[in-house]
């Protein structure tokens, strides 16, 4: 996941850094983060996408499987005999999409948590 580069603030792994030096660079930095805010949210919507159509693969490639295994016959076996040799499609990494989630998940937390800190320091 390749993000934009912010000014104020760092992301690194899922923790988020800002280092601001006036009340200035503080809203400048409340705006960048709400940006990435919005640039991380599309980007978890897109990897929620990805994750569905991860599922139905597996699914329709287990229910594939499923009538495959059904079918009896001389026919069916020389079918299963041919595509053991043949090219398998790679099933899509579910786990991996899923820690991606999690990971978008945990940044959008921790950037709402700077973004409330810097507000608290500018009111008070």
């Amino acid at each position: 996941m390749q993000l934009r580069e912010m000014h104020y603030a760092k992301i690194d792994g899922t923790e988020v850094q800002v280092e601001v030096k006036s009340a200035a660079e503080a809203k400048a930095a409340i705006k960048e983060l709400r940006h990435k805010k919005k640039e991380l949210a599309l980007l978890k919507r897109r990897i929620a996408k990805q994750e569905q159509r991860a599922r139905r693969t597996i699914e329709r490639a287990e229910d594939e499987a499923e009538r495959e295994a059904r079918r009896r016959g001389l026919f069916a076996t020389l079918r299963r005999v041919s595509r053991a040799f043949g090219k398998r499609a790679e099933l899509p990494d579910l786990e991996a999409i899923q820690r991606d989630l999690e990971k978008t998940d945990e940044i959008l937390h921790n950037i709402e948590s700077c973004i409330i800190q810097l507000e608290g320091r500018l009111l008070g």
